[in-house]
């Protein structure tokens, strides 16, 4: 029996994984993650020429729990004889590109990490047997492993507003969330489309218009990829390109320091021990802690817009907050009857209800091509499906979560989860920063002892009362 399976290779679970090897010259923990991706890349569809992570690069797998890990980013600078060139550059942001060769090459050095493997089911085995039974999809085989603990990391999942939805499996290049921009986006194959249905319509020439929606850092990085794009070498433009939030405005993240503190394990323990009322509203006035877009994003963008209006020239942009989208439908080109001579001609694009929401104005408008970073959705892999009757739920019918990670489960195992637990711990459960602490807290607990310091990341400020 083993004595750990992990579901899913983020970089949650790849930092536990980690973990767990480094400590196996004094600790023999049995333990397999298994990943349904033929290899690990994190938020492919998302890296973009010019990103980089949000947070500085000691967010990585280990440092924060474990700076004199062999894993660390640092030593993969060294490993890689890019040391220098990164002190020289002075930058704690590191590219969203380069992380992701990072934790690839921290995945070459493990021996417990298996990719092309979907688990499939998770059932608990029968008294007095502890643990569960895992059956996993490997090789073409199902393959059947006891284990002792459970370990979920198998992220979030883009969400997409519900009026989108259908619209998006139908025209996956006409519609898709931010986080399928690289898989699912053509720029070309849409400028050719469109083109070709105004010539067959005989019609004058029209842009193609394309519009971004949402405001966090996704939107605004798809936004800067798609502007740097709009211009032929003339100088004139080969679509419009537009952009729309429901929030209030085009805001930076909160990214002060002291701001910045609530990414601690002091606050996730303050915020724990809140009742559930006060945790939701305070979830609800936190978004600018982790939903807001960087500061030098909004210049960087800002900055681009007013080089192309010089001399008062068409920036072929437009921008637009507190306007909710209401509804959604795939449109067929109007002026066309749908004769059998014009049947193969594709969907013409997306015509989209919205309203001003401070105004109360209603509207329509129509795009060729709709890219929404309108956020994830966390929930828990159908996989657990049969245990979550096992599970204890809160008055919102959302599992319980204990101040370890570990699901409320009434049966002879362990379920801890990563990255599931905002509603209980707060804004720092989808932060890299406390990636390394979370899975040092799990680990000590598969390792049976304090065998990580997970005391030594302190803050100055006490987020109770004054003792």
């Amino acid at each position: 029996m083993l004595d750990v399976i992990g579901i899913g290779l983020g970089p949650f679970n790849l930092s536990l994984a980690t973990l767990l090897a480094n400590a196996n010259s004094q600790h023999q923990v049995t333990a397999k993650f298994f990943e349904q991706r033929a290899e690990f890349n994190w938020h492919k569809g998302m890296i973009l020429p010019h990103t980089t992570l949000q947070v500085p690069f000691l967010a990585d797998l280990v440092t924060l729990i474990d700076p004199t890990s062999p894993y660390t980013f640092l030593n993969y600078l060294h490993k890689h004889q890019r040391l220098l060139k990164f002190y020289f550059v002075e930058d704690f942001k590191i590219a969203r590109k380069e992380y992701n060769h990072y934790c690839q090459w921290v995945t070459k050095q493990l021996d417990n990490l298996h990719f092309d493997s979907q688990v499939l089911k998770v059932v608990p085995r029968l008294a007095p047997n502890d643990g569960f039974e895992v059956s996993v999809r490997e090789n073409g085989q199902t393959v059947t492993y006891h284990t002792k603990n459970i370990v979920v990391g198998t992220g979030t999942y883009p969400t997409l507003p519900h009026c989108l939805q259908a619209i998006a499996k139908q025209a996956p290049h006409l519609c898709m969330h931010s986080a399928h921009f690289s898989d699912n986006f053509d720029l070309d194959a849409l400028l050719t489309e469109t083109s070709a249905q105004s010539s067959s319509k005989q019609l004058p020439k029209t842009l193609p218009k394309i519009l971004i929606l949402g405001s966090g850092q996704s939107s605004a990085e798809v936004y800067r990829e798609l502007f740097d794009s709009q211009l032929n070498s003339d100088g004139t433009a080969k679509f419009q390109l537009d952009w729309l939030t429901r929030s209030a405005g085009f805001f930076p993240m909160e990214y002060s320091p002291l701001g910045l503190e609530h990414f601690s394990p002091a606050y996730t323990d303050y915020f724990y021990q809140l009742d559930e009322p006060t945790k939701q509203r305070l979830l609800s006035e936190q978004d600018l802690l982790y939903k807001g877009m960087g500061f030098s994003t909004i210049v960087d963008i800002y900055h681009r817009l007013y080089e192309r209006s010089i001399a008062n020239q068409q920036t072929y942009s437009q921008l637009m907050s507190n306007c909710a989208l209401l509804d959604a439908s795939l449109t067929q080109p109007d002026t066309v009857k749908q004769t059998n001579e014009h049947a193969h001609l594709p969907q013409q694009g997306i015509t989209l209800t919205c309203q001003q929401i401070q105004q109360n104005k209603t509207f329509t408008a129509h795009y060729d091509c709709v890219i929404a970073g309108t956020g994830y959705q966390h929930r828990l892999p159908a996989c657990l499906d049969t245990l979550l009757d096992f599970v204890d739920k809160n008055d919102s019918a959302q599992p319980k979560i204990s101040r370890d990670y570990q699901l409320a489960y009434h049966g002879n195992g362990n379920i801890f989860v990563q990255n599931q637990e905002l509603y209980t711990h707060g804004v720092g459960a989808p932060d890299l920063g406390l990636g390394a602490y979370r899975a040092g807290v799990i680990a000590n607990q598969l390792l049976g002892e304090t065998y990580y310091d997970t005391e030594a990341l302190t803050v100055f400020q006490q987020f109770g009362q004054f003792s």
